[in-house]
């Protein structure tokens, strides 16, 4: 599994732990090579490095320029070994690129209205166009 992991940057603690901890922790028991693609954009993604620099190798850090604007701490955490894919122009290039190479997804939106529709909401419908597959708490 290469699972792309996508989120609003407004994300709650509470709301990270029920709809991101939860699927990624049972997505590494289920299988120990799970690869995580993940962005350094502000909310979702920089509480997703935070929990798996002590969980997995296993990641693709997802950049825009020449260095992530975040990566946590490599002292004897599973980061030192993270490989990093940058020189994306948007963080638009740099999602599009993290979810072509993805096989599944865990995203979950929560600014989306009728007004207005979030970056993370048009990844969610990219992935489902694609045929990548959804995981959450109730699929996995």
């Amino acid at each position: 599994m290469k699972i792309f992991i996508s989120g609003n940057g407004n994300i709650s603690f509470e709301d990270f732990l029920k709809y991101y901890a939860t699927p990624i922790s049972q997505a590494l028991e289920q299988d120990a090579d799970a690869q995580f693609l993940v962005c350094e954009f502000r909310g979702t993604d920089i509480l997703t490095l935070e929990f798996l620099k002590t969980k997995t190798a296993l990641v693709q850090v997802f950049h825009v320029g020449s260095a992530p604007r975040y990566f946590p701490d490599k002292f004897k955490t599973y980061a030192q070994h993270w490989q990093l894919v940058g020189g994306f122009t948007s963080d638009a290039s740099r999602d599009a690129a993290a979810l072509e190479a993805c096989t599944h997804f865990i995203a979950t939106d929560f600014n989306s209205d009728e007004k207005r529709t979030s970056g993370t909401l048009k990844n969610i419908q990219k992935c489902l166009k694609l045929g990548k597959i959804r995981l959450d708490v109730s699929t996995i």
